[in-house]
């Protein structure tokens, strides 16, 4: 057991509370909606502001990577018919040096043809050069006659030798001469042969070049296609991942659309507050709309027993009850609520000029007895129920809604850093002991050592849990009556998700609940229905 100082085994309370409203987006973004829609459907500030507008930071920069990736494949496809120019030109040269291989073979055969001729006429028989020789002489050859002149003074057989031999040297001089321009011919030939073989080698190297050139350009088509699909599937990959952050920020607008009175995902419902003041004792016992209420506070009457109260907002209850008499604790309590309705079964002379002379709306059972009923299943005076709807359905014309009272966190924020683990808390309000265990979702209740449950069997066990405690003064309308002092400050224990904060609750301003803070800071209890005990000082032990 933990105990307050001066109290050795007991653990008393400390918090201070200050208005805080929390702050939320008021319209729920479209799941399908395009970027500039996003943005537009936030009208007002909420608890993920940072998450979303990081996500539409993201969505943004893949938008501008979808750009980037199209202008990307844009430049490939111009890449593309760029590699298709070169094919075509690198084909039409392709095409031109075939043509040229084409007529190259056939001028090599006719230059081989003219060298053939070029030799067979270098062989030519002897005897057709010494024809050639005599005919020159026949012919009158101004030589061959100076020669025949000088000859007739040699004797016989001398100028017949020197006949022979001049003959003969003509002729071969003339063969030699015949030979040189031959052979010049073959010389020449033999170059041009030389060069066409040159040529066809060129001509070949330069297919050879171009087949090569051709294959690379057409290898460069299939990894440009390649690089598009991966560019494409890229984009697919950016537009599954904008598709997600849409996703999760339509959750986050979801999360951030939460009633003011509960914290739960919903909208709030434009009506007056109901407080239904309901009997406690264990005879009154199962009560009804108990696990129905936002807020149910736990007040001090008189002899040591408790008297709840029942604040209905967000929710609704067909039956509610058993309905009890009011207490002058209740005015002041009640009117941070904007002149809330409130249900009870009578009151005595002080109490109810106390009512009248406060900002309540009386819709108990004197001023609107058709809107109440008696069980047969027990005996009065604990047999007197109501309804909200019936309450509400006496003031339609109000539509706001009214203060909230208590923070919530929202979803994966973290408790206050000064939290600690709790397993439970006990009251004792003197006749009546209350005792609250964390059970893993809620902290269930037991009453008198028996488990709290409602008509519907089900165990109360609201998610939070708050100790005020609260001074009593004596009640001015009945001296027998201890009166809760609700505003000004005190301590708080405030029970949620398995943990205490040990703060303290402030309220300054009548016209507003009490706050709960910790260090100046709000403390944010868990979405969920909350029980109030007022409970008075030393009174409360916590484990």
């Amino acid at each position: 057991m933990n105990s307050l100082p001066g109290a050795p085994t007991d653990h008393r309370a400390q918090p201070t509370l200050q208005p805080v409203r929390r702050s939320r987006f008021l319209t729920l973004l479209p799941a399908a909606l395009a970027i500039t829609a996003v943005t537009a459907g936030i009208v007002a500030a909420g608890p993920y502001d940072s998450e979303v507008a990081a996500s539409l930071e993201q969505i943004d920069t893949h938008h501008e990577a979808i750009a980037a990736s199209h202008d990307q494949i844009a430049a490939l496809q111009e890449e593309l018919l760029v590699i298709d120019d070169r094919i075509a030109a690198a084909e039409a040269v392709l095409a031109a040096g075939d043509d040229a291989l084409l007529l190259l073979p056939v001028q090599m055969e006719l230059l081989a043809d003219e060298f053939v001729d070029i030799v067979f006429s270098r062989n030519e028989p002897a005897t057709l050069r010494h024809k050639m020789a005599i005919d020159s002489y026949v012919r009158n050859n101004d030589r061959l006659n100076a020669v025949l002149n000088q000859s007739s003074q040699m004797t016989q057989q001398a100028l017949e030798d020197a006949r022979n031999r001049l003959l003969y040297d003509s002729v071969i001089e003339l063969a030699l001469s015949r030979l040189e321009v031959v052979d010049a011919r073959l010389r020449l030939a033999a170059d041009k042969i030389d060069g066409m073989r040159g040529t066809i080698s060129e001509a070949e190297d330069r297919q050879r070049e171009s087949v090569d050139r051709l294959e690379a350009e057409r290898a460069e088509i299939p990894l440009v296609e390649a690089r598009i699909v991966e560019v494409r599937s890229q984009i697919t990959e950016f537009e599954a991942q904008i598709k997600g952050i849409e996703e999760e920020i339509v959750r986050l607008e979801k999360m951030s659309i939460t009633t003011k009175w509960t914290g739960l995902q919903g909208t709030d419902v434009g009506r007056p507050v109901l407080a239904v003041k309901i009997d406690n004792v264990t005879r009154a016992h199962p009560q009804s709309g108990i696990n129905q209420a936002d807020v149910v506070y736990e007040e001090l009457v008189e002899a040591g027993i408790s008297r709840l109260i029942a604040v209905f907002q967000s929710t609704d209850a067909p039956v509610v009850g058993p309905v009890r008499s009011a207490r002058t604790s209740d005015p002041p309590l009640l009117t941070g609520y904007d002149r809330p309705l409130f249900a009870y079964s009578g009151a005595n002379r002080g109490t109810q000029e106390a009512v009248d002379a406060s900002p309540l709306v009386d819709v108990g059972h004197d001023s609107a007895p058709s809107h109440f009923w008696r069980s047969t299943d027990r005996r009065a005076p604990h047999n007197l129920f109501t309804s909200t709807a019936g309450l509400w359905g006496l003031h339609p014309e109000r539509t706001s809604v009214p203060p909230e009272p208590f923070s919530f966190r929202f979803e994966g924020e973290a408790l206050h850093d000064v939290a600690e683990p709790a397993a439970g808390v006990f009251i004792d309000f003197g006749r009546t002991e209350v005792d609250y265990e964390w059970n893993g979702s809620g902290w269930q209740r037991t009453h008198n050592g028996e488990p709290h449950v409602d008509d519907q069997g089900l165990r109360v066990a609201p998610p939070n849990m708050v100790v005020m405690f609260t001074e009593y003064g004596t009640s001015s309308a009945d001296s027998r009556s201890p009166e809760a002092i609700t505003s000004g400050s005190g301590q708080a224990w405030v029970f949620t998700s398995g943990q205490i904060i040990r703060g303290e609750w402030r309220r300054t301003d009548s016209d507003l609940p009490a706050r709960l803070t910790v260090g100046g800071e709000p403390i944010r209890l868990t979405p969920g229905r909350t029980w109030v005990a007022l409970a008075p000082p030393s009174s409360a032990t916590w484990r």
